[in-house]
């Protein structure tokens, strides 16, 4: 039974499904009741309950709407005539009230509701029967079902997700405390209140450890839950859930919050138990790079399969996320749980077991930081805080006059970090005529700044496994020019950064090539495992959409991973902003910015058959705006290089600008269509997308076919309107 929009018991659900033991169907959030055939047309009779009471009363309730459907029977929405309330009501169907066993359950329900009293927790009024009819009473809560919440709004940020996960682990820890187990904790028995507050509901499946004939509810084989939030325990046998259980399926709820989906959202219901059972869930940072890895552990111990693993009380999930939410400095919506004051932690590995030694942990590596940092690496700093987020510390550069530094080694000796500059006449020691010329004399960790006003023709130059630093001079904002277009092969750019790190901030790359036939010429190529930070950059490109230079070429093995960050930059021209080739994995992070091409943002060619596979790219874009006239990204495989890249892509508060025709997203190759679709996993975050309807067109094997916006399970904001093009006057 679900939690409606407007009720606090439950909601339209779901078609119930029953079927024997060895059946095999595919559910969705619906709550499973097998084990044992149903009586023809029971669905049917829930609504039948409704035709005949609606309008009606039983006691001194007033049935004034029927709302709804579960497996323990019709819901309405009703007016208590005594105390003048609005209530929710449900009531129990006739056949079902002539089954010993089900009324049992349903008084139980009644009964286990009835010990609760927790503002986190739907509570129970009364209960009662009237010519025939069992009912019970509930509080009525307006709100909206955390299932349709992120179906329409698309995934929580972190904040909110813990939020809510504090306060429905708050209620378990109450229901615990009274010998009450939920064991169907699932997003759409969750009511969102307009005021933020989580409200759990639906104890339609709960049950008293202690309470006589217990044994009798699930000896019949039956098993209770929804295979999409069901732990592997209670699968087995209902009768060992415990607060343990309830924990897992929060776990998959939490999931659900982050990603839009349940961890194991496909298969049938077999497939979907034996997951439950098997497979380890997907790593939430795999999916959400901007989760941090400390929460992804919270989330993997509450899904480990083994119970003795999980937390063994709810207080101690509360205790862990309210210490992260501090260390964070993340605001909770709602109250501190008294619960985590009277917390006794057990069996908590050394990680989570001691909050104290994060922040602690974290003070040395400040003071360490702060020993170890100079003057030439003060900004990559500052920049990697920013991406990092709260906790990070502002450090005061040196002056710009020093032009040597010492830094500490690890062996405890000095070593000496160099700013050398880029001007027009070098007259000192330190000065290079250009930037070429400074890093092929700069040693790792050294900056180079570049302190030309004028425009001037420059590189092409390469990095080879160290980390340098080029930036604009204070008060200077430099051009370089690249004009060089016979040395920009496909094997390399105008910088080649050859696994090293190369941080540019502050300038502006313009391209002055025009594309030789056949070829697109890479402003920056990346090969290995390599690094490329972009802080306030502008990237200009000629050419269109099939025959323009790239941006960022990045070419790799199966072995290597890549990381691109982008913060507050501009990418002009083109025919692509990031260009792969090969296996390994590449880590795009967008932070504002935008990008204006004749192409597209992405285009990603799949992995040769001696590699073993295609590219893993993940994108975490927030933020920006992209207008792509050929579409934002297109994934390719062909006989040459069969293994299709993947795309993994969290957009948060961005800006998507496609022209009409063309895809947001589209696939070719030579594989299997529907193999493609597992091959892209996109997370919608209050993004916005103007023009082309088609959201994704997947071209292969003979076979084409097109996915339209409207058609996609979680809303998005889409409009086929689009204002003047960005750029454009």
């Amino acid at each position: 039974m679900e939690a409606s929009s407007r009720v606090s018991a439950a909601t339209p659900a779901p078609v119930r499904v029953d079927v024997p033991p060895t059946a095999s169907v595919a559910v969705g959030d619906a709550t499973i009741i097998s084990g044992r055939p149903s009586a023809a047309g029971k669905s049917a009779a829930t609504a039948e309950i409704g035709r005949l009471l609606q309008g009606h009363s039983l006691g001194p309730y007033r049935l004034d709407e029927f709302v709804g459907g579960g497996g323990m029977g019709a819901v309405f929405r009703a007016l208590d005539t005594t105390l003048d309330r609005v209530v929710a009501v449900k009531v129990l169907s006739r056949q079902q009230s002539n089954d010993d066993e089900m009324l049992k359950r349903f008084r139980n329900e009644a009964q286990s509701a009835a010990r609760l009293d927790h503002e986190n927790i739907g509570r129970v009024h009364a209960v009662g029967s009237d010519d025939g009819w069992h009912y019970i009473v509930f509080e009525y809560i307006e709100g909206t079902n955390l299932r349709d919440v992120i179906t329409n709004e698309g995934p929580f940020d972190l904040a909110r997700t813990i939020d809510v996960t504090i306060q429905v682990a708050d209620a378990l820890e109450h229901a615990s405390e009274r010998d009450v187990v939920h064991r169907d904790i699932k997003p759409s028995n969750i009511i969102i209140t307009p005021t933020g507050r989580a409200r759990v509901v639906d104890m339609g499946l709960a049950r008293l450890h202690h309470m006589a004939g217990d044994q009798d509810l699930t000896v019949s084989g039956m098993t209770l839950g929804t295979f999409d939030y069901i732990s592997p325990e209670q699968a087995r046998d209902p009768r060992s859930a415990d607060v343990r259980s309830d924990l897992y399926s929060l776990g998959c709820t939490v999931f659900f919050m982050l990603v839009g989906q349940a961890p194991f959202a496909a298969g049938t219901m077999v497939q979907k138990l034996l997951q439950h059972q098997q497979d380890q869930p997907p790593a939430i940072e795999s999916l959400r790079p901007d989760v941090p890895k400390r929460f992804g552990q919270i989330l993997g111990r509450l899904m480990e399969k083994n119970p003795e693993d999980r937390y063994q009380r709810p207080a101690e999930l509360v205790a862990d996320l309210v210490t992260m939410a501090d260390d964070l400095g993340i605001e909770l919506a709602n109250p501190r749980p008294a619960s985590i004051t009277v917390v006794e932690p057990v069996n908590r590995p050394a990680a989570l077991h001691l909050p104290w030694l994060v922040p602690l942990v974290g003070l040395v590596a400040v003071v360490a930081g702060l020993a170890l940092r100079t003057a030439t690496t003060t900004r990559l700093a500052v920049s990697e805080a920013r991406l990092q987020g709260p906790g990070a510390v502002a450090v005061e550069p040196m002056p710009k006059e020093s032009a040597v530094a010492s830094t500490a080694t690890a062996d405890g000796m000095e070593s000496a970090a160099r700013i050398w500059r880029v001007v027009d006449t070098p007259t000192v020691d330190g000065d290079c005529g250009t930037v070429g010329e400074a890093v092929r004399q700069a040693s790792d960790g050294d900056v180079i700044e570049v302190a030309c006003a004028e425009p001037r023709d420059d590189g092409p130059f390469t990095v080879d496994g160290k980390q340098l630093t080029i930036r604009a001079a204070e008060g200077i904002e430099p051009t370089l020019r690249c004009d060089e277009a016979g040395s920009l092969t496909r094997e390399g750019g105008w910088c080649t950064v050859v696994s090293g790190t190369l941080d540019l901030q502050g300038l502006t790359l313009r391209a002055a090539f025009l594309p030789v036939s056949g070829g697109r010429p890479a402003l920056m190529s990346l090969q290995g495992s390599a690094t490329l930070i972009c802080q306030g950059m502008t990237l200009l490109l000629p050419g269109e959409a099939g025959n323009g230079g790239v941006c960022v070429r990045s070419e790799q093995t199966a072995d290597d991973r890549q990381e691109i960050r982008m913060t507050d930059s501009r990418v002009e021209g083109g025919a692509a902003v990031l260009e792969s080739q090969g296996g390994g994995r590449i880590d795009l992070i967008w932070s504002g910015g935008t990008v204006v091409t004749p192409g597209r943002f992405l285009m990603a060619e799949g992995g040769p058959r001696t590699g073993g596979s295609g590219a893993l790219i993940r994108m975490t874009l927030e933020d920006g705006n992209f207008a792509c006239r050929d579409g934002f990204a297109c994934l390719l495989d062909s006989s040459a290089l069969p293994f299709g890249p993947r795309l993994q892509a969290f957009a948060k508060e961005c800006l998507f600008v496609v022209p009409e025709g063309r895809p947001l997203l589209e696939q070719s190759g030579v594989g299997d269509p529907e193999a493609y679709r597992s091959a892209i996993v996109w997370i919608d975050a209050a993004s916005r997308y103007e023009g082309s309807g088609v959201w994704r067109r997947i071209d292969g094997a003979g076979e084409r076919f097109e996915i339209d916006f409207d058609a996609q399970p979680q809303p998005m904001n889409h409009t086929p309107t689009i204002g003047d093009w960005p750029g454009e006057e």
